[in-house]
């Protein structure tokens, strides 16, 4: 009988978000805010709460901070990265499109008494616009069918791109990026040709999916997305501990045997 309420709700689509709106909300308002390991408040997600979310990003986002003056987290989720950056004293600037993470993103800023965090509430793309959001939480994305998320749970939103947002405003200072759009990243630097040029580059922490999520069962824009990066002299090493070179050649190898033989989906895209 579950399960078959289940597959009714899902199938219609204004009672699935109906639902979902409230068990949102009812969630919210149960929960208190939790004192990291990391030294802020923060609520939406335990395994952030805990300090084991994505524990070597998390590292290695640490290791970067003293170098950089202003953090930009493109697809901010409900903070964790956000407050991890202001907690450390540096500006920062959240961009998330999905209402039920700003809430939560909007909670866990006041719940640590911070109010010079700015908020842009839209997605980024290659053109300003509007689409639609299929999915919740960590895995919304706009790719319909991204990580299994029905195409009933769908939202409408703004479109922006990185380069309208950044503009030249933080231009001669030191910016950490970091882009985490569940799939959409190679969309979005379509448009960021002037991010890219800044001086001092930015340093990069982007996801980029291979297998991972992907309806196709590979992303068709994975080679595309370091290609931009190398055109425009930048190097790419993994996003963790060890911090291993990416080459043409091992994307090349990886695309040939459908099988990423070290690193995970998240890399660092510098300028000596």
């Amino acid at each position: 009988m579950l399960s078959f309420l289940k597959s009714l709700i899902e199938r219609n689509a204004a009672l699935a978000i109906s639902l979902r709106s409230y068990r949102h909300l009812a969630a919210l308002q149960r929960q208190q805010p939790t004192l990291t390991p990391y030294g802020f408040y923060l609520m939406g997600h335990a395994a952030m709460q805990s300090g084991h979310f994505e524990p070597e990003e998390t590292a290695v986002i640490q290791n970067l901070l003293d170098d950089i003056a202003v953090f930009i987290d493109v697809g901010a989720n409900v903070g964790f990265y956000t407050c991890l950056a202001r907690k450390a004293g540096k500006q920062t600037l959240a961009i998330e499109p999905l209402a039920a993470n700003l809430d939560y993103l909007y909670a866990n800023l006041q719940a640590n008494g911070w109010h010079d965090v700015e908020v842009i509430a839209c997605g980024l793309a290659q053109q300003p616009g509007t689409a639609v959001l299929y999915g919740s939480g960590t895995g919304a994305s706009l790719v319909s069918g991204w990580a299994g998320s029905p195409v009933t749970i769908r939202h409408t939103i703004p479109l922006s791109t990185l380069d309208i947002v950044l503009g030249s405003r933080f231009a001669g200072q030191p910016l950490l990026i970091k882009i985490d759009v569940e799939g959409v990243e190679y969309d979005l630097l379509q448009s960021a040709d002037s991010a890219l040029a800044l001086q001092p580059a930015p340093i990069w922490l982007v996801e980029i999916a291979f297998r991972e999520h992907h309806p196709d069962g590979l992303n068709p824009h994975f080679a595309a997305t370091f290609e931009i990066f190398w055109q425009h002299g930048y190097q790419a090493v993994t996003a963790d501990t060890a911090q291993s070179p990416v080459t043409p050649a091992d994307v090349a190898r990886w695309l040939q045997t459908r099988t990423r033989d070290f690193g995970g989906p998240n890399y660092l895209f510098t300028k000596l």
